[in-house]
């Protein structure tokens, strides 16, 4: 049985899939290209509980993605809008808001790809010299670094493998993943210069 399809990306990593800042991804959300969501604990709004999945108005956040100067690392967000809600409401317990931090926010996968097809973002550029590969092996080699960076290296070289077809499965636009043998090609290397740090 497959996975289902992913749900959320965060901004970390569409910045580095779209090759952008993520000030640009603020910016997009703030006229209303993205929508940027994030999960909260249970608040007040009037005499409403909401918790959960909330869309969360980028023009609020903007101190956190300043291009010049220092960007602050968190903010307080007062008003929220429930998924499928199209009115904004006003936190009013805790009256002082919500903590957000840039890591806590979220941007929906569906949304993510309707704006990459929109936009030809993942085609290659025509000029470039060869064919263009079948697989996202540049994709692959981020999630890798990412995946070290933040859980450290895998106890076998075959829970690596398995992660990386994992990670081919969410992200082929059509379906398409490389043969085991071949992401060993591949993965092999990489593995090896890790352990040899160990």
């Amino acid at each position: 049985m497959s996975l289902p399809p992913r749900a959320f990306y965060s901004l970390n990593e569409t910045s580095a899939r779209w090759g952008c800042a993520a000030a640009d991804l603020a910016g997009w959300a703030a006229t209303d290209h993205l929508t940027l969501v994030t999960s909260i604990a249970s608040v007040i709004c009037g005499k409403q509980p909401v918790a959960g999945i909330v869309v969360v108005s980028a023009a609020d956040m903007m101190r956190m993605f300043r291009r010049h100067g220092p960007s602050e690392e968190e903010c307080r967000i007062y008003r929220i809008r429930p998924q499928g809600s199209a009115e904004w409401q006003y936190i009013t317990e805790p009256a002082d808001g919500v903590v957000i931090k840039i890591t806590d926010l979220l941007l929906l996968a569906e949304e993510v790809q309707k704006f990459e097809d929109e936009r030809d973002l993942l085609r290659r550029p025509a000029g470039s010299a060869g064919s263009a590969p079948r697989y996202d092996w540049e994709g692959m080699t981020i999630m890798l670094f990412r995946r070290v960076n933040e859980q450290g290296v895998p106890a076998t070289q075959a829970e690596l493998i398995a992660e990386v077809q994992d990670w081919f499965a969410q992200n082929s636009p059509n379906g398409e993943i490389p043969e085991e043998s071949t992401t060993r090609k591949k993965v092999a290397p990489i593995w090896r210069a890790l352990r040899e740090r160990e």
